[in-house]
């Protein structure tokens, strides 16, 4: 008995304290020590872990045995469960009980994807509701290591690096148990066999193919994915090669940006992808205008290159063929200021090139004039200081005539000499000897010549410094500094090796740049830089680069022995730093030290200590080195036993046992040899790397034993076997199945004949090795020997016969147990026996249908070793079955019934029948659903299959047969039965179920309040049979519901939810998954006596449009009220609200932006219920539908498309299909990303089908869309297409397709010879054939099918040769300096050796005739009806193009530039004005028209000479909506007409009437309030902003609904205030208002005094009294005086409006008590009420005061 814990009373049996999983029961057992209370049970109370009790009817407490209790439960929540035991007034002495619940199926596994070879995978555990235990994970059964790292909370993360590429399957066990879903696959791709190369495409045009080669190593199945995705989505990308060539990968990128290029192996991205290619455009180069210059004066020109991508930009000017210095200044953003000084009056030539491709327009001629007539001057550019400068002059006078003046930067004079050089032509020539620009004053016969004083600069290119480049690595960006402060005006060139490495430079500040250049090879780079074409002193600079730094690792290296060095190299610029971790994560010595004789190598060695994984990490201060970190598995040989080996006999099997489970990774080699020649030997494993080695001896003599790991001698090696002679008795009989096979408690008989020499001796051994008993029966010579195994498994029969062996003994007896298979997984019911024996065994499942699958597990693996036959059968035939095996004696059995009658599977093992067998399978008829008005299709084999079809009221029904189906239409709802027919017996039925979803009737859908229950009612009893679903969303959000059938009436249904949101909630009905036509809308209210916001404007938005939600007030006045939206930026959007005639305010606003805005709605400053609400702002115009079908598709074809919702926001998706009779379909829909959807539908009759589709409720754009289906038809006859069939070109690879369900056989002739085909089958019934023609001219393709050919074969290719077309004259004579076809041309090409293929050509789209006459083909290509500009050409033959051929053509015409507001847009009835420029085109005047696009009712256009050849153009229109504007140039449209102008509103701002105390003053803190008429003002936006002194005033303007309005101002600062009312973007009559806010009113401040709050004597008192409002605010002055009867008159007076001191005074009449009340705004001033009291003697008041 195990031991009790605890003393006392009662006590526990076993530890107190366990583990115990959920939903299942716990037990303790309770002893109780007292005889006393023995028969009383005690009292248990378990206590879950939120301290509440356990189920009612827990824990049960039973009698397990005399003085022992059973305490039980079954827990249901994870955590600790604490058991209170009480007996007899005693608790268990040792406390409470503590059950630790855990539930193994709460485990969480995510993130377990592939992996690739080499690499760390990952996946995450979840283990924090799991409860406490412990947690194992192993990788393919343990042989592959893991890393587990503890984050925290239950949750770790799981590594490991996978060495194979092979499935890796990860067990996951919890406290033992196997966690849900295990094992879990992780599929593991190798993509070192994919090599590519990409450094090409770093910058790549766009509109070009660009392309790359990838290799693959290796054979097998694969699958190689490419993708391009470029700044708007992805490319189509063309693969073609094939795995013993490469494969070449071809895009053309379309838009300017960074393109993302992804290769994927087997699922996995290969090394150095993805990769960025950046595409650029030179077309999108613009050079600024170029203005004439003039000799000595700076040209300056702008190059903008801001959308044209990165790249180089090249800026060269040149006059006379020599190139003339230029500035460039960048001015941010890729844009350039470019600037040159002309030296001589001649034509100067811009040429840009963008990344070494011309810029458009490009060159630009330049012409620089002399300045004038006169004398002229020619000024040298940019000079070395200390070298002369010479400038000419041109005069036809004399020497003396001539006088320069040279001053250097400062002002101080350069002597200068002046030299006659020819006739009329002088030189003046000066030595600078400063930086800078030198004033140069020429004048003759004392007169300044045209443009003197003129400017010439010096420049000192020693004065450049330069930070020389450190040493380089290749792939790494090399920066070095110039600093050119010092060195005056100039051009600075740099090139790095000719110009072949790209460079770019960044200004660092006014005159320093950082020049940077990326190498891509590892050998020494020359720097150039030049100043003003001058080499800058040092250059060229030398930079040493160095190949990148990697790991150099011997093959060796993934394994090596515990206690050995190990050592690697590391090629690096600098030492690396290098950290080894071991399998237990502790760091390693490591050693680094430098190759002798080889720069920038270091050797690496550390010495493992442990076995198993090692990490090594190799840094630079950049980063990891290539390669790492990586792996190195540790091994140790000594750690590998050998044991078991004995002595054998010749002729005998002998075996040892090897263990290298603790050894590590690597290889066993075993060598068995005898005389020096190996023996045979075969391993056999027996798991977690143990393993049994056989091998047979033929010679008596001592044997070898060799075994080594990873090429070392295991301790021992090697090994002795000493082997003796085989036996020498004569051979004796012996058979029976006690030395074959035998079955479990049967008799094992041995029959032995022959035996003379003695009584022989039998010895039978169970594999546990028992000695079995054995009876021996004799009869004369021949003895029978009997047993009984117990065991399954092989037993050892030894026979003896005087001390030795028989030959042949010991002999084998396999012994197997029929009982031990187990057969899982069958559906349909089981017959009585195997129920009663097999319960455990079989799950009890439905029963299998027609036509589907079914499958069941065969488990043998612990029943021995024999023979398993199985056989499907029903009460007439056979069914064929299919077995896979799964593992060692483990099998799947799958079989697909026919009919809808009882199957048996009968199962034998060893030719005796499995306990159970036959096994029973029920198999029912199939159930298939379809929409009322349907077409149903039977399958039937042959002609002499028929079906018989009845109706829900049991009538026959006809049917058509068409290609071996039989076709019906389903006209009602309820239940048809169809019954399949041959040879006048039924051998399969199907049960149709036929719905009508228009039949389903909404009942009862009153308005909903929140937080409470709301209840549809639904009458079900025409719609048929089926199954009620419901989908009921707000705001894109899914609610709760619940589905139920009324208990009162079965065709009643209610659907119930409990919605939280007070907004239209959007009911969605299915049936049988098909969604009934119509959205139901279902109002919901907020609850309770508290205001609350409700509608859709809280949840969703469309961008653009006005959006509202409403406020329930319940009587509070809308100024208590606030609304603040935010958008996603956290940025303000304007909020409108106004009060609806209902009483609730009504909230809009329109959202400018896609995502989450917050929608605060506030009462007295404190947020409704619900607030903030989270409002989705979505764009229904961005939602594009994709990949919609090409082709017609077939009844009972899925048909596919997707929906793009990128930039679109996030709302509800919805789809809705209906078929050619107006019903709606199942529509399923499938997330592939984020941001697109995979929509499916099965169309189940022919004819056109109506897909719409709604984002947020609004209809998309191509919505709805219209889809063909066509009838069901039969297999299509094989058929053959492509452009192989057609046209081909020499020396390349031309395909087709051919559909057919046997492989086609194909030839391919030509004139010359034959050609190879080559046939493709990607899948099943397609082939792809191709073949690479090597002669021009027309090909026969014969395509055989079987005996005959296909239809059209044999087929005729044209193939050509493009490159041998000829250009009579060759193209650049038709050429610019861009590479286009200059307009009109004369085109003429030589076809005779280019094949027989049509010469077409193409320009801007139309097809240009030609003109042949032979092997000549002529074209003319002119300009006519064709705008001027680039034009796309192209040039064919047989649909090829041409090799060399230009891409456009450049047409120069009219060139009329269009400017102003009019040309888009106009306000009616004020004019509208825009310019036309011709002063770049050709003779002519412009015509204008404009009309209305609706009724083409013309309007004047008044047109005006406002410059040379540039006119004005003026219109008014008096009507809103669109126009159209025609503008011609010499009778011919200008580009871009005709425009279309919106002409907006009608609104008149100065009918608009504002009216109110609020226009004029106010008051700080109160609402000031106006009243304004828009009622005469026509449609417009009225807008109100009042701004004081320092803060802006809050305006609300509530909307009557009559076009008049209510403006109510909250200043929130005394001053003056301006207040602006504008109507349609127009101030109204009188805007901007002065509006005076005085600050609030402060009755504190008020001070009285005077004599008339005195007491006093009647015949003397003075009544006046002072009130002095100064400082006191805004208010009014109310006084009141009370006498002995009554009130009392008080006048008040005050100098001017603007005194803020009143006079007061009432007149008395008669003694007694006063009382004088003084308020300012309503509130009594300091010291009122004054209570003054009137004597009528001196005396009296005397005797008054003297008693206060």
């Amino acid at each position: 008995m195990p031991p009790l814990e605890g003393a006392g009373a009662v006590s526990v049996l076993g530890e107190s304290t366990r583990l115990v999983p959920a939903h299942r029961p716990a037990v303790f057992e309770i002893v109780c020590n007292s005889p006393s209370i023995a028969g009383t049970p005690p009292d248990v109370r378990v206590t879950a872990p939120g301290g509440k009790r356990v189920a009612k009817g827990q824990p049960r407490v039973t009698t397990a045995r005399p003085g022992v209790w059973r305490v039980e439960f079954v827990p249901t929540e994870v955590g600790t469960h604490l058991i209170e035991v009480e007996a007899g007034g005693e608790k268990l002495p040792c406390g409470p009980l503590v059950a630790k619940v855990y539930d193994a199926g709460l485990i969480q596994v995510a993130d377990v994807a592939g992996g690739v070879v080499g690499q760390p995978v990952q996946f995450r555990v979840d283990a924090s509701q799991a409860g406490e235990g412990q947690l194992e994970i192993s990788i393919n059964e343990g042989e592959v290591p893991n890393h587990v790292q503890v984050v925290g909370g239950g949750r770790c993360l799981v590594s490991f690096t996978p060495d194979q590429a092979k499935p890796h399957l990860i067990d996951i066990k919890f406290n033992g148990e196997t966690v849900r879903g295990c094992p879990f696959v992780c599929t593991v791709t190798d993509t070192s066999r994919v090599t590519l190369s990409l450094s090409h495409l770093e910058l790549i045009p766009v509109n070009q193919p660009s392309s790359f080669h990838m290799g693959v190593a290796g054979g097998g199945a694969a699958e190689l994915a490419v993708a391009v995705r470029g700044p708007v989505g992805e490319l189509p990308v063309k693969v073609t090669g094939g795995i013993h060539s490469g494969f070449t990968a071809e895009f053309t990128p379309v838009q300017v940006g960074a393109h993302q290029i992804t290769v994927d192996y087997n699922g996995r991205p290969v090394q150095g992808t993805p990769f960025i290619a950046k595409a650029f455009d030179s077309n999108k180069v613009t050079v600024g205008t170029v203005a004439k210059g003039t000799v000595g004066r700076p040209v300056t020109f702008s190059v903008d290159a801001s959308e044209a991508g990165e790249g180089n930009l090249e800026i060269t000017i040149s006059a006379r063929g020599m190139n003339i210095p230029t500035q460039v200044h960048p001015q941010g953003n890729a844009r350039f200021a470019v600037s040159f000084v002309p030296i001589e009056a001649c034509d100067h030539v811009v040429n840009v090139a963008f990344n070494k491709r011309p810029v458009v327009g490009c060159p630009l001629i330049v012409g620089v004039g002399g300045g004038g007539t006169g004398p002229t001057v020619t000024l040298p550019g940019p000079g070395p200081i200390h070298k002369p400068s010479t400038l000419l002059v041109n005069h036809p006078g004399r020497l003396e005539d001539i006088e320069v003046n040279v001053e250097g930067p400062g002002g101080q004079a350069v002597p200068t000499q002046v030299q006659p050089v020819a006739e009329g032509q002088f030189r003046a020539e000066f030595v600078p000897r400063v930086v800078g620009e030198h004033r140069v004053a020429v004048s003759v016969k004392g007169q300044p010549v045209g443009g003197s004083p003129f400017a010439a600069k010096a420049y000192d290119v020693n004065a450049i410094r330069v930070k020389e480049p450190a040493r380089g690595v290749v792939g790494k960006p090399v920066t070095f500094l110039v600093e050119t402060s010092q060195a005056g005006p100039g051009n600075l060139e740099v090139t790095v090796n000719g110009g072949l490495v790209p460079t770019s430079a960044q200004a660092q500040g006014p005159h320093t740049y950082a020049i940077s250049f990326t190498p891509r090879e590892p050998t020494v780079h020359s720097v150039e830089l030049r100043f003003n074409g001058q080499d800058v002193p040092g250059s060229p600079f030398r930079c040493n680069v160095s190949p990148a730094a990697r790991i150099i690792a011997p093959e060796a290296l993934d394994k090596v022995s515990v206690g050995r060095p190990c050592t690697f190299t590391v090629e690096s610029p600098a030492p690396p730093t290098v950290e080894v971790l071991g399998p237990a994560r502790r760091a390693l010595v490591t050693k680094v030290t430098p190759q002798d004789n080889a720069v920038g190598k270091f050797e690496v060695t550390f010495t493992p200590l442990d076995v198993g994984d090692h990490s090594v990490e190799v840094q630079l201060p950049s980063g990891h080195v290539e390669g790492s970190p990586f792996l190195i598995k540790a091994y140790d040989a000594n750690r590998v036993t050998v044991t078991d080996i004995t002595d054998g006999v010749v002729g005998k099997p002998v075996s040892f046992s090897i263990n290298a489970s603790q050894a590590g990774a690597g290889n066993l080699e075993i060598i068995v040899a005898v005389g020096g020649r190996n023996v045979p030997n075969f391993v056999q494993s027996e798991g977690n790397a143990r393993f049994k080695v056989n091998f047979k001896p033929t010679e008596a003599a001592t044997h070898t034993l060799s075994v080594r790991f990873n090429g070392q001698p295991v301790p021992g090696s090697p090994f002795s076997c000493k082997v003796s002679p085989g036996n020498t008795q004569p051979r004796v009989p012996v058979s029976g199945n006690g030395i074959e096979l035998v079955a479990v408690g049967q008799n094992a008989e041995i029959k032995i004949e022959g035996v003379t020499a003695g009584e022989p001796q039998v010895i039978a051994t169970a594999p546990t090795g028992k000695i079995l008993p054995t009876k021996l029966i004799v009869n004369d010579d021949t003895y029978i020997a009997r047993f009984v195994p117990e065991t399954v498994g092989r037993h050892s029969v030894a026979i003896l016969i005087n001390d030795q062996h028989v030959i042949g003994s010991p002999f084998s007896c396999n012994v197997y147990d029929v009982n031990k298979v187990i057969v899982t997984g069958l559906p349909g019911r089981k017959g009585d026996v195997t129920r009663a024996l097999n319960e455990i065994s079989l799950r009890e499942l439905g029963p299998a249908e027609v036509g589907k699958p079914v499958t069941f597990s065969v488990d043998a693996a612990q029943a021995g070793e024999g023979t398993l036959e199985l056989v499907v059968s029903t009460q007439h035939t056979t069914i064929k079955a299919e077995v896979v095996a799964c593992a060692r004696g483990l099998y799947d059995v799958t079989f697909v019934p026919l009919t809808a009658e009882d199957h048996f599977v009968n199962i034998t093992f060893n030719e005796m029948t499995v306990t159970g067998s036959p096994f029973h399978c029920t198999v029912i008829e199939s159930t298939q659903y379809f929409q009322v008005g349907s077409t149903a299709y039977i399958d039937l084999p042959s002609d002499s299959h028929r079906i018989e079809i009845s109706d829900p009221n049991n009538h026959h029904v006809k049917y058509v047969v068409n290609n071996y189906k039989g076709e019906f239409n389903l006209t009602q709802t309820g239940t048809y039965r169809v019954h399949i027919i041959k040879d006048n017996e039924v051998i399969a039925t199907r049960t149709l179920h036929v719905f009508d979803t228009t039949k389903i009737d909404i009942i009862n859908a009153p308005e909903a309040v929140c937080h409470r229950p709301a209840v549809i009612g639904i009458n079900m009893t025409k719609v048929g049979p089926g199954k009620l679903t419901a989908a009921i969303k707000v705001g894109n959000r899914e609610v709760a519901h619940s589905v139920r059938q009324s208990p009162s009436n079965v065709n009643m249904w209610e659907i119930v939810f409990h919605p939280t949101q007070a907004a239209p909630h959007r009911v969605t009905l299915f049936y049988n998954g098909v969604p009934k036509f119509g959205v139901l809308e279902v109002p919901v209210k907020g609850p309770g006596n508290e205001p609350w916001a409700g509608g859709i404007g809280l949840y969703h938005a469309r961008i653009g449009k006005v959006t509202s939600f409403h406020i329930e007030t319940l009587g509070r006045p809308g100024r208590e009220f606030d609304v603040v939206v935010s958008g996603p930026t956290g940025s303000a959007v304007p909020v409108r609200c106004y009060q609806t005639k209902t009483g609730k305010l009504q909230a809009e606003f329109t959202t400018r932006e896609v995502g989450a805005h917050k929608v605060e709605v506030l009462h007295q400053g404190k947020h409704l219920t619900g607030s903030p609400f989270t409002c989705q702002a979505f764009d229904p115009d961005n939602v594009r539908i994709v990949d919609i079908p090409t082709s017609q598709g077939n009844v009972g074809e899925k048909v596919y498309f997707n929906v793009s919702t990128k930039n679109c926001g996030f709302t509800e998706l919805e789809i809705q299909v209906t078929n050619p009779i107006h019903q709606t379909l199942a529509v399923h829909q499938t997330p592939i990303d984020d941001k697109l959807t995979q929509v499916m539908f099965q169309p189940s009759m022919a004819g056109l089908y109506q897909v719409a589709v709604t984002y947020g409720g609004v209809p998309v754009k191509g919505s709805p869309l219209a889809l063909g289906v066509g009838p069901v038809g039969p297999t299509p006859p094989p058929r053959a297409v492509g452009r192989g069939l057609e046209a081909g070109r020499i020396g390349e690879r031309c395909s087709f397709a051919v559909s057919s369900v046997v492989q086609p056989r194909v030839t391919v002739e030509a004139v010359e010879g034959s050609v190879e085909p080559h046939v493709l089958s990607p899948k099943p019934g397609e082939y792809v054939v191709t073949y690479t023609p090597k002669w021009v001219g027309v090909y026969d393709v014969v395509v055989m099918i079987g005996p005959n050919e296909l239809p059209g074969s044999p087929f005729h290719p044209t193939i050509v040769d493009p490159s041998a077309v000829r250009v009579i004259g060759g193209w650049s004579q038709h050429l610019d300096d861009a590479g286009r076809i200059r307009l009109p041309a004369k085109l003429a090409f030589d076809i005779g050796n280019a094949g027989p293929g049509p010469l077409e050509c193409t320009l801007a789209g139309r097809k240009v005739a030609g003109e042949k006459s032979g092997d000549r083909v002529r074209f003319e290509l002119s300009g006519e009806g064709i705008s001027p500009g680039e034009h796309e050409f192209e040039i064919k033959i047989a649909g090829f193009p041409l090799p060399e051929a230009p891409s456009s053509v450049v047409c120069v015409g009219d060139q009329v530039v269009l400017t102003g507001k009019g040309l888009a847009q106009a306000q009616c009835g004020e004019p509208a004005v825009f310019t036309i420029d011709g002063s770049k085109a050709s003779s002519g005047n412009p015509e204008v028209t404009l009309q209305a696009a609706d009724t083409n009712i013309p309007v004047p256009v008044m047109i005006s000479l406002a410059g040379d050849k540039i006119w004005r153009a003026t219109y008014t229109t008096s009507t809103p909506g669109n126009y159209l504007l025609s503008v011609l140039w010499a009778g011919r449209p200008v580009k871009g007409c005709p425009l279309i102008v919106e002409a907006k509103g009608g609104a008149d701002a100065s009918k608009v009437l504002c009216s109110g105390e609020g226009l004029r003053q106010g008051v700080v803190g109160r609402e000031i309030r106006s009243w304004i008429d828009t009622r005469r003002a026509g449609p417009g936006e009225l807008t109100a902003h009042c701004a004081g002194p320092r803060k802006v005033a809050y305006c609300e303007l509530y909307d009557h609904g009559d076009a008049t309005f209510t403006l109510n101002v909250k200043p929130q600062e005394a001053g003056r205030h301006a207040l602006t009312v504008k109507y349609a973007g127009q101030h109204v009559p009188g805007s901007p208002f002065v509006l005076k806010v005085a600050g609030a009113p402060d009755a504190s401040k008020v001070r009285v005094y005077g004599p008339g709050i005195e007491h006093g004597v009647l015949a003397t008192f003075q009544s006046r009294f002072i009130c002095d409002t100064r400082g006191a605010g805004a208010g009014q002055l109310t006084v009141r005086v009370r006498g002995p009867k009554g009130a009392f008159r008080v006048e008040m007076q005050r100098e001017s409006q603007k005194d803020r001191t009143i006079l007061c005074k009432y007149d008395p009449t008669e003694p007694g008590d006063y009382r004088v009340e003084v308020k300012w705004a309503g509130d009594l001033v300091p010291g009122s009420p004054f209570h003054v009291m009137i004597f009528d003697t001196q005396e009296e008041l005397r005797r008054y005061i003297s008693s206060l």
